[in-house]
């Protein structure tokens, strides 16, 4: 048992001493009251060593050094355009050495922006969702597997499909809305679209897919323009990944003059290299939604963070220990070989009608 006095102004100071000093197991054994203060003893089984010391700062997980190499070989490996690898790294250099000490994680927290959609029991359920994309980039999957989510919550959902002209698009939702037991309404014009959804069902989300849409048609941006306004909404963006990064770039830019401030990305499963994600974060500031890998609804979204992003960025770069490793070797094999002092080549024997012909000339 530990004894302790305090001689405080107030009871009150006296307890909030106690509890810092002895912690809240500490009990009271005398009090005694001395003019304008107060004599309190209080005793504990054992007096704690660090009960209100500052919690002792972590080891740096990384060195600056290593966060900047690793950044640099990254961009180089994943083909980041060189103009938006410069910006990018002029970017990190300006970041703390605290920041840079946490790693690539801690870096692109700073440097991009996430938007992931929850799908938890606690969150609020949107009203509605909105897809738009070019052609064949996964807007309905993407669609299907957002529904899923939604239905393993048991939560109300209700598909929308303006999808009419691509030949199999209507097929293709239906067999998902079968499947997940969910409503499907097709509409073909913005009017029918708005209609539809002034008389939604509160509590229900209702999951929108457009027509693929090429950016550089004015009429198909149009068109896609009109139901955007209907929806009154702007429209999530899905890219696919391994795309080139300046076509993606300025796919990204086009979609963004729509409204489009977020952005899906699939088939992460069907490429190595992410130079166009790592560009349209940078360049475009759209914020990252969502990850989805593989054609199938059972194959769920993943959360865009910064640490799911490294781990998939990291999970292709060559092996630099063993890149150093094959260096040494390499250096090693050099240094043994015998240096060979430079020897004349040997003249090529000239042809017989050669010799005869400048024998005859010097005659």
């Amino acid at each position: 048992m530990k004894l302790k006095t305090y001689i405080c102004q107030s009871m009150d100071e006296a307890l909030r001493k106690i509890r810092s000093e002895l912690g809240d197991d500490a009990i009271i054994i005398s009090s005694l009251n001395e003019g304008d203060s107060i004599r309190v003893t209080a005793a504990c089984e054992h007096i704690p060593q660090n009960l209100d010391a500052p919690p002792k700062p972590q080891e740096p997980q990384y060195t600056a050094l290593e966060t900047k190499n690793t950044l640099c070989q990254m961009l180089s490996y994943h083909g980041v355009p060189t103009n938006i690898s410069e910006d990018l790294i002029s970017e990190t250099c300006k970041l703390s050495q605290s920041i840079l000490e946490c790693g690539i994680g801690a870096v692109f927290k700073e440097l991009y922006t996430f938007s992931p959609l929850k799908f938890s029991p606690k969150t609020t359920q949107p009203n509605q969702i909105m897809l738009a994309g070019p052609v064949g980039v996964g807007k309905t999957v993407t669609l299907a597997k957002i529904a899923t989510e939604y239905r393993l919550l048991d939560k109300k959902v209700a598909l929308i499909s303006a999808d009419y002209l691509k030949a199999g698009a209507t097929e293709q939702i239906q067999a998902y809305a079968t499947a997940l037991e969910v409503p499907l309404t097709l509409v073909q014009t913005p009017t029918q679209l708005e209609n539809l959804l002034s008389q939604g069902i509160n509590g229900t989300t209702y999951l929108i897919d457009t027509p693929g849409t090429n950016p550089l048609n004015p009429s198909e941006i149009s068109h896609l323009t009109d139901f955007i306004l209907a929806a009154k909404q702007a429209p999530y963006l899905v890219l696919s990944a391994g795309a080139d990064p300046y076509e993606m770039q300025e796919t990204a830019s086009a979609f963004k003059d729509l409204g489009s401030t977020r952005f899906f990305m699939t088939r992460f499963d069907a490429a190595k290299r992410f130079g166009g994600l790592l560009s349209i974060l940078f360049k475009e500031r759209l914020e990252f939604t969502a990850m989805s890998c593989g054609p199938e609804i059972g194959s769920r979204l993943k959360e865009a963070q910064s640490d799911n992003l490294v781990s998939i960025l990291k999970a292709f770069l060559p092996d630099r220990a063993y890149q150093t490793q094959i260096q040494a070797q390499q250096t090693q094999i050099q240094a043994h070989q015998p240096t060979l002092s430079p020897q004349k080549a040997p003249e090529a024997e000239l042809p017989a009608w050669v010799k005869g012909f400048m024998e005859a000339k010097k005659a």
